[in-house]
């Protein structure tokens, strides 16, 4: 057994482990829950899950689903799984081995993520779409050496992955873009594209047996509209380009390495600081390396396309997607800034001269310690109910314990919430100020969710909170009982 074998080993256990220790037992929020109906019911015109179906997520889910019997540990189980990948496929991609320090230094600042953490125990298909749309990137970029069977077959391998990620997380593609044009034009295209069709065939064939075409059509359109029209927080129906621009920074610095924002804990400070110090030291070496020593046409080329698919997705989340209220979308990113943190750690580590920047040991520590402190301290803040998830209880415990009647007022879709895990109760969905009316008729023994009536005093007022860096939907949810 070779040592790097042992240390593969010890990671993929590690990875395993540490998503099953923190697996959540609620549904968090509404994306997860419709994930989590699917494991009961798969069925896409019911929005189990909604458009694009994520057949191949849902159906590795529900395979593993069926061996363990607890659908909140086959979520854990595969995003531990998913965790490996992405760290085994980031190295893979950097050329780094992994009994180096720089490989064993990439390996803790990929697996001590928070947000990576975070998505590979929520009930979603995230993460798995980060491991594959890596394991895509790495064997499409496959540059030529001579050996070009071998290199076709790697090639056409990366081709059928990217088939198989629009089955598990569509909107991950625009990173693959260049990757997979550049690699069009050189020999082997009709084998590539023959690679890229079957792996699309895989799971649109059994999709298509369980969901008629039609339907299929109907939830693409319907979600497509809302998604670029009415909900799907794009930049048209959220144009404010610079408050967009924030979140998205937002997403990575914060939410993405657990580093300060206005209103976070101050070792999150210390976090941020420390790092600012070690990348400001070890920036131009980090340069030095990669331009002069490492400046073949092949690296160039590979560093150039990977760095093109991450400005084109950038573009697409900051303009398609609802990067205002939903942090994940960032997450493909993730990995290559973690190796470039990586890269300014072991730069300074690795220093020659260790009595003129012995100074800059300190900030690499501080570093490693309030990032692992961050990532563990929101992770088991994860492990507790989100506002929307104690709100669930608090109503359902209610209702044991008095069971008379209720009515529930609130936004459809935390009716949809409640209802899809057997809150009994007769809602009154609120979409407009014109609904209220429906108000008038109801004296007492009802339940708003959301804002309070305006000439109403309510008998009681509950306000439900959750750290919004651990889920940004809907961190604050006051409850008022008439």
């Amino acid at each position: 057994m070779t040592t790097e074998f042992r240390v593969w080993s010890i990671v993929l256990i590690s990875c395993i482990v540490s998503r099953l220790f923190s697996t959540i037992y609620y549904i968090e929020d509404l994306d997860s829950l419709r994930f989590a109906l699917s494991m009961i019911d798969y069925n896409v015109a019911k929005l189990q899950p909604h458009f694009p179906a994520y057949p191949v997520f849902c159906f590795i889910a529900k395979l593993l689903y069926a061996v363990i019997r607890r659908y909140a540990l086959a979520f854990s189980l595969l995003g531990g799984l998913s965790t490996f990948f992405t760290i085994f496929f980031t190295l893979k991609i950097a050329k780094i081995n992994i009994t180096t320090l720089l490989g064993k230094i990439t390996i803790f600042v990929v697996f001590m993520n928070p947000l990576l953490w975070l998505m590979s125990n929520r009930y979603m298909p995230d993460v798995m779409g980060v491991a594959c749309l890596l394991a895509s990137l790495y064997f499409t970029t496959q540059a030529e050496n001579g050996k070009h069977t071998s290199l076709g077959f790697r090639n056409a391998t990366g081709f059928f992955l990217a088939g198989i990620l629009l089955g598990i997380r569509l909107s991950y593609l625009p990173l693959l873009v260049p990757a997979l044009l550049v690699r069009l034009k050189g020999p082997g295209r009709l084998k590539c594209i023959v690679a890229g069709t079957i792996g699309i065939l895989v799971w649109l064939t059994p999709l298509l047996s369980i969901t008629e075409w039609n339907t299929l059509i109907a939830a693409a359109q319907t979600q497509s509209h809302g998604h670029f029209s009415d909900f799907g927080g794009t930049v048209s129906t959220h144009p404010q380009l610079w408050f967009r621009l924030t979140k998205v920074f937002e997403s990575m610095w914060a939410d993405g390495f657990g580093l300060y924002w206005q209103g976070r804990h101050f070792i999150t400070a210390c976090t941020a600081i420390a790092l600012i110090v070690v990348v400001g030291i070890a920036s131009w070496q980090t340069l030095k390396k990669w331009t002069v020593e490492e400046s073949s046409r092949d690296n160039i080329l590979f560093f150039n396309t990977v760095f093109i698919g991450c400005f084109i997705y950038f573009a697409w989340i900051f303009l398609a997607q609802n990067v205002i209220h939903k942090s994940r979308h960032v997450l493909p990113l993730l990995p290559f800034l973690a190796l470039g943190i990586a890269i300014a750690c072991s730069r300074i580590i690795t220093l020659q001269d260790k009595s003129r920047y012995l100074f800059a040991w300190g900030p690499v520590i501080i570093f490693f310690l309030s990032y692992s402190y961050v990532t563990l301290h929101t992770v088991v803040q994860h492990t507790k109910p989100t506002a929307i998830a104690q709100i669930h209880k608090y109503i359902s415990t209610r209702q044991r314990e008095h069971g008379d009647k209720l009515y529930i007022v609130s936004v459809p879709l935390i009716k949809y919430y409640l209802a899809s895990q057997a809150v009994e109760a007769d809602y009154i969905p609120i979409k407009n100020k014109a609904d209220l009316a429906q108000l008038d008729k109801l004296e007492t023994g009802f339940v708003v969710i959301g804002s309070p009536l305006a000439n109403r005093v309510p008998k009681v007022k509950k306000v439900f909170y959750h750290n919004p860096y651990v889920n940004r939907m809907w961190p604050e949810l006051p409850l008022f009982e008439y």
